[in-house]
This record gives structure tokens, sequence and C-alpha cells, in this order.
């Protein structure tokens, strides 16, 4: 831990990186991200020649690598009060001590392959731990949000993501968003091809703008308000399209979501099924949970 705050100092510290011009600084920071396990382990192998503890090199080797491993797959601990301030040199000190009880040649073994076990299903379910933290935080904020949560009835091959709120926490209007994706797209869309096969869905209170079918402006702080005429498609859903997007609006109560796509690639009949279906859910219809 002591050698980690060393070598980090040395780097901010440095008159190479200190003045250096532009973005000159960057390539001492990707090289030091490779020099620092190397220095931990170089001065962990000093300190434990000194303090007479053997084998050195092999418990500064293993020591170095536990902690490494420990700091990248202990997500969970930024939950924690302090978050990483406190837990990652708890982490490096107690990778150490673990790696001087990995080299103590004492029988039996299997304490250690026990060990050895749990560290190899740490990041799994350290994984799993996280995504159930992340899941009820933004269950909190949702059920927090002072906006109704319209979501629709999911067509087959399709999945939220992008779920989240603005402006409940500022004291301003608040409104709700998320995307609809294909699921061939996995987690999100990363191109901008992939970007127009996803759906933007936007949900906030009703604006006096908003006057169907002679307006239907929504969720808009432009002043003045525009005024495109829109279509009606269903009972409390409208329909409006340019060159480039086409936009559902579906009112419930006094809460409106607009549903925003290029159609193609995304499928008018789904857009259409998406707004038709629009109601208020609960948190969890959002989080998975």
């Amino acid at each position: 831990m002591a050698s980690s705050v060393f070598a980090t100092w040395l780097l901010v510290d440095f008159s190479g990186c200190r003045n250096a011009p532009g973005y000159g600084c960057l390539g001492f920071a990707v090289l030091w991200g490779y020099l620092v396990p190397l220095l931990n382990f170089l001065l962990t192998w000093a300190a434990l020649r000194i303090l007479k503890i053997r084998p050195a090199w092999l418990t500064a080797l293993l020591g170095t690598g536990i902690g490494g491993y420990l700091v990248l797959s202990t997500n969970v601990v930024r939950w924690l009060p302090g978050g990483t301030q406190y837990a990652q040199p708890a982490l490096c000190a107690a990778a150490f001590a673990l790696a001087a009880w990995f080299t103590q040649s004492r029988r039996p073994l299997w304490p250690r392959a026990a060990a050895a076990l749990a560290l190899v299903l740490l990041m799994p379910l350290d994984s799993l731990a996280t995504t159930q933290l992340d899941r009820s935080k933004l269950g909190n904020e949702l059920a927090d949000a002072r906006v109704p949560l319209l979501g629709p009835q999911l067509p087959a091959g399709y999945h939220l993501n992008g779920v989240g709120t603005h402006g409940a926490a500022a004291g301003v209007e608040a409104t709700f968003y998320y995307r609809i994706s294909p699921d061939s797209l996995g987690r999100g869309a990363s191109t901008m091809d992939e970007l127009d096969r996803e759906i933007q869905v936007t949900v906030g209170p009703v604006q006096p703008g908003f006057t169907p079918p002679s307006h239907c402006a929504a969720l808009t702080s432009v002043y003045p308000v525009p005024s495109p005429a829109c279509t009606p498609v269903a009972r409390g859903v409208w329909r409006w399209s340019n060159h480039q997007y086409v936009e559902y609006f579906t009112r419930v109560g006094d809460a409106v979501a607009v549903l925003q796509a290029r159609t193609p690639p995304v499928s008018s009949a789904v857009l259409r099924e998406l707004a038709r279906t629009m109601r208020v859910r609960t948190p969890s219809y959002f989080t998975g949970g």
C-alpha cells in the first residue's frame, strides 16, 4: 500500500508530467499503469527481505497479483461508507497478508485451496452483488421521481435500456426516460446504424402547448412552443413525422410519453403497438427486479 502511494506521488510530482503540454501527460499516465505493479513488487520485496520474511520474492509477487485482482474485481466496495478511499488500502494490506499465508510450507493444503477457490469466485459474486445494488439504487430513484412511470408492453425481441430520471432531485419539472432496444444489440447501441434501431422514450407532465391533434408539442422548453399537427391513431395516441423521425405521443392522465425513432429501420407497427400499450408501471418493471 505504501509503495502504491509512493509511486502515485512520484507521477504527480514528476516535472515532465506536470509541465507536459496538452495531453502529453497521458503517455506518462498510461506507462505508469504498467510501472506501478512492478514498483509495488520491487519495493515490497525489499521490505520483506529487511523484515526477514521468506520467501520474500514469492510473497511480494503473489501479494502484488492478489492485490491487483482484489482491487479490480471488488466494485461493490464503492457502496461502502467512504467508498474506495478506505476499502482499497485495506484490500491491498489483506492481499499481502494472504500471500504470506499462502507461501508458508505448512500442511494441510486444503485451507489454501479453499481460499484460492474463494478468490476465483469473488469476481462473479461481486458482479452479481453490484448488479443488485445498481438495481436497488435505480428502483429508489424511480420511486422518488415526481412523474408517472409510463412503460409499454414490450414485444418479443426487445428490452429496456438506459433507464433514468432528470430534474426530480433538482426541484425542477421532472422527466423520465429510457430506450427500447432490439435484443440483437445486447447492452446497447455503439454506432449510428445501431442507434437508429433504438426507440427513445421520454415521459413528463402534460404541458399547455400539448393540444393534439392541432398541437403535438410535448416536453419542450422551446418558446414559442412549436405546433406541428399530428394524426390520431388510437385513443390517447397521436403520430407525427418529418423526413428524419417518427414520433408517437401517448397521454395517460396528466403525463405524456413521447416515442421517437427512425422508420425504417424501426417498424411503424412496433411503434404504434408500444404507444398503444403505455401504462403506469412499478419501478421493478424498469429495473428487472
